[in-house]
């Protein structure tokens, strides 16, 4: 879907990023109770520390002014606790084929643009009690040092922490502390395991696994997933082998004619991202060197859903789990 998105960039001198550093460490000198200070009582103390991977995050109140840097956590945070304690959230949680919590994302008054990082002042402008990333790249650790040296509470989550089914319920629950809504939180964590759960009981004693191979389109590449991402885990517990696992393909790898040939897979699954289908791919599929591959030859070749088969995809992993399962074994089904 078309959508125009709404950004605020200020840049503060060097004066106002010390002032807005001093502000995050004060309390309201009255002892006014902040909004949401009932349910965090219900919930928990503050202040309070929660572990974020190997980093500790001190927080002295229930955040009520956050700002998300990536979609995973972003859409997670909105599913926990709604728009109205969010000041910002990155443009992928607004986008149709990566937010999962899109109507959500839409009610909040900032949509960060984060193919670069933000800088701090951009961020620091937003007064935030909270920031939570999902660190890809360099520069977004960069940014979390820089807003951690202000005075900011950051949570640096990282791939690992969103590559399968049971770290993605981890991280729920590891929000849920973040955010004062460890009851919420136990919910969306427990209802993806189940999801996860009655699919597996169905293909974990499958003799018979095909042989896949992943296709996805990012950023004008065509690739080839590898061992290690969400949708080779689904793949897995889905009732099927990763030729990725075979060839070695520890990384993403560029996808060619050749290399899927060489790897011969029985099933290929296409990463359907914002709408796009199979067009991307359609040189490669169509080239005559794989007309007599197996996949293609089978007529094998299968759209997935990139918003439920995804390292964004959240809860909806279990959705993606059983899109996967029915395509490898519809017999189960």
């Amino acid at each position: 879907m078309s959508k125009s998105l709404r950004s605020r960039a200020v840049v503060l001198g060097a004066a106002a990023l010390l002032a807005l550093a001093g502000c995050s460490a004060e309390t309201d000198p009255a002892g006014t109770e902040a909004p949401g200070a009932e349910a965090a009582e219900s919930q928990g103390a503050w202040p309070r520390t929660v572990e974020v991977g190997e980093s500790e995050v001190t927080l002295d109140a229930e955040p009520q002014h956050i700002v998300a840097l990536s979609t995973e956590v972003g859409d997670l945070g909105l599913e926990l606790v709604g728009p109205d304690r969010f000041a910002a959230v990155s443009e992928g949680s607004v986008l149709e084929g990566t937010g999962n919590q899109i109507e959500l994302a839409e009610q909040v008054e900032t949509v960060l643009t984060v193919h670069a990082s933000p800088e701090p002042e951009q961020i620091l402008a937003l007064e935030p009690d909270l920031v939570l990333l999902n660190a890809h790249r360099e520069d977004q650790s960069s940014t979390a040092d820089a807003l951690t040296e202000a005075g900011i509470p950051v949570a640096t989550f990282g791939p690992s922490d969103f590559a399968n089914p049971d770290a993605v319920a981890q991280s729920i629950e590891t929000l849920g502390e973040l955010l004062g809504a460890e009851e919420a939180a136990a919910e969306a964590a427990t209802g993806l395991q189940e999801d996860v759960a009655e699919v597996t009981a169905l293909t974990e004693g499958v003799t018979e696994r095909p042989s896949v191979a992943v296709l996805f389109a990012r950023g004008g590449s065509l690739m080839l997933q590898g061992v290690h991402s969400a949708t080779s885990e689904l793949v897995v517990l889905g009732g099927g082998d990763l030729v990725a696992e075979e060839q070695g393909w520890q990384q993403a790898v560029p996808a060619d004619p050749e290399t899927i040939l060489a790897a011969d897979p029985d099933v290929i699954l296409v990463q359907n991202h914002r709408g796009a289908g199979l067009e991307p791919f359609a040189d490669i599929l169509e080239n005559p060197a794989l007309a007599e591959a197996t996949a293609i030859a089978g007529d094998e070749v299968h759209l997935v859903e990139a918003a439920t088969t995804s390292g964004t995809s959240g809860t909806s992993l279990g959705t993606g789990l059983r899109e996967i399962a029915e395509l490898l074994h519809p017999e189960l089904f």
